[in-house]
C-alpha cells in the first residue's frame, strides 16, 4: 500500500493474486529475499520443514503488519552463490 506495507501478491507471468490486506491504490513492488525479522515472528509461524515463506508473509501480514523497504540505489549481491562471492568482496574493498 502507500506505506509499504505487504497486502497481497502476484504472480506476473499468470495473473494469479493472493490478496489478505484488501485495500484501494496497491502499489506493486519485488521481493528481494532481503528481510529483517523480529525473532518473535517464529512463534507466529507454525510451519516446521519446507514451507512457502511467501504464504507464511501472506497468512501473517492481515494481523501483524509486514512492510517492504524500497532499496533502489543499493548495491545487492547473492552470496549464496560461490561465483558471486568475488564480486561481493569487490564492493568492499
Amino acid at each position: 500500500d502507500e506505506d509499504d506495507r505487504l497486502c497481497g501478491w502476484r504472480n506476473n507471468a499468470t495473473g494469479q493474486e493472493k490478496i489478505t490486506v484488501p485495500k484501494n491504490n496497491l502499489k506493486e513492488m519485488a521481493y528481494s529475499c532481503v528481510v529483517v525479522f523480529n525473532p518473535q515472528i517464529f512463534e507466529l509461524i507454525p510451519q516446521r520443514g519446507k514451507f512457502s515463506l511467501v504464504d507464511t508473509y501472506l497468512s501473517l501480514a492481515a494481523d501483524h503488519p509486514i512492510y517492504g523497504f524500497d532499496h533502489t540505489g543499493d548495491k545487492l549481491v547473492d552470496v549464496g552463490k560461490p561465483e558471486s562471492v568475488a564480486m561481493a568482496e569487490q564492493l568492499f574493498k
